[in-house]
């Protein structure tokens, strides 16, 4: 019978073969990590892609961020432990759960803020602790970041506040068990967090409480009117139907981050544009950044009701700050990556904060994809890392 066990087991494996083989999305050639991403993403597309949206279509959006969050956590099930001399510590600012990073014999004395990624919606700080442990071992500084409150629960502006009243804290008074020059502060943040700390720096300045000596956005999200950007059709032509972040994704997060109706009609529209005021483009604060809203096609009108609520919403710096001043903010680092939905608007930051004088560095990654700053062992990410490094150290 022992023929029986080994045809059983064949059997199985043929089964897990053949599913790879109907449901394999080809990645493009050129991409960063391809061979590992491969596997990452099919896991990521059978777990969130796939059974997410049977979840969606059955409990709603909400639900299925509930989902999104618990496939995020599985992957940190297993805490990164911190480097010899340093000091991982839970605490709270301004009553806002953060986590610091104290260095026995620190180099310098600044101090290194983040806010993490996820949408606004998903995304924990301690995902983020191996990229503190390596950020601040290496810039030499202590390090601080921030578990904002998320979306859906506290639609915005609950975790911009979070952020805010964190930074604001920090500079003005300090902490204590955590030495610091409060003049040497560098904020930063990954995609959604990248909007958060950008944000930051425009309202700490519009309050003329220009204490922060340097912002580092990586991938950030900087306007909710992109999504006929080139960097979206490269989406649809390269990487269509992957789990990397996609143009559904980002509906649904502004969405609920916004306190909107993140259904499967008003996901549609925002990916269509139709959530796109028609008079937005006849506005020159506006238009100089939302060119490719010309090319929408004309069959895809606007929706009144949720185009309105964007003018609102989406016109307000505070989730939009590529329609906030920028002049006289502190100096940049904006990365960005080929293979990214966020490229373009990253991009155009960069140089609205170069046309309004700010000090910028942009840096740009052909290879890389979305997500890739938290890639362990690439080496994309390690010119990624080494460059915020680099631009820390430069204004420490």
């Amino acid at each position: 019978m022992e023929w029986l066990y080994w045809l059983y087991w064949l059997l199985v494996i043929s089964f897990f073969v053949y599913s790879f083989y109907l449901l394999h999305i080809p990645l493009p050639h050129d991409i960063s990590d391809r061979s590992k991403l491969a596997v990452a993403e099919f896991l990521l597309r059978l777990s969130n892609e796939y059974l997410g949206d049977l979840i969606e279509n059955v409990f709603g959006p909400e639900v299925r961020n509930k989902v999104t969050r618990f496939i995020m956590s599985v992957g940190f099930l297993i805490p990164a432990k911190p480097p010899a001399g340093m000091t991982r510590k839970r605490v709270r600012v301004q009553g806002v759960s953060c986590i610091t990073y104290k260095i026995e014999q620190s180099q310098n004395d600044g101090l290194l803020i983040f806010i993490h990624g996820g949408g606004w919606c998903c995304g924990e700080a301690k995902y983020y602790d191996d990229i503190m442990y390596q950020l601040c071992r290496r810039i030499g500084c202590n390090g601080l970041s921030i578990d904002y409150r998320l979306a859906p629960e506290h639609p915005f502006p609950a975790g911009l506040n979070d952020c805010h009243a964190v930074v604001s804290e920090l500079c003005n008074n300090g902490l204590p068990d955590l030495p610091f020059n409060r003049k040497k502060v560098l904020i930063s943040g990954d995609s959604a967090g990248g909007n958060l700390a950008a944000v930051v720096c425009q309202r700490m300045h519009r309050e003329h409480n220009d204490v922060l000596l340097g912002q580092i956005l990586i991938y950030p999200v900087t306007h909710v009117f992109n999504f006929t950007s080139a960097s979206y059709q490269e989406y649809w032509k390269s990487y269509a139907g992957t789990a990397l972040l996609n143009p559904k994704h980002m509906a649904r997060w502004m969405l609920l981050y916004l306190g909107l109706d993140a259904t499967k009609s008003n996901i549609k529209k925002v990916m269509n544009s139709q959530h796109v005021p028609l008079n937005l483009l006849e506005q020159k604060q506006y238009s100089s950044w939302l060119y490719h809203l010309n090319e929408r096609k004309q069959e895809k009108t606007a929706d009144s009701v949720l185009a309105e609520q964007f003018r609102k919403l989406g016109t307000n710096p505070d989730v939009s700050p590529m329609f906030g001043d920028t002049d006289g903010l502190p100096p940049a680092l904006v990365l960005t990556a080929g293979y990214d939905v966020l490229k373009d608007e990253g991009i155009q930051y960069a140089d609205k904060l170069k046309q309004f004088g700010v000090r910028t560095e942009w840096c740009h990654y052909p290879r890389a994809f979305h997500g890739l700053f938290n890639m362990p062992n690439s080496n994309d990410r390690v010119e990624m890392m080494q460059a915020v490094v680099d631009f820390a150290k430069g204004l420490l």
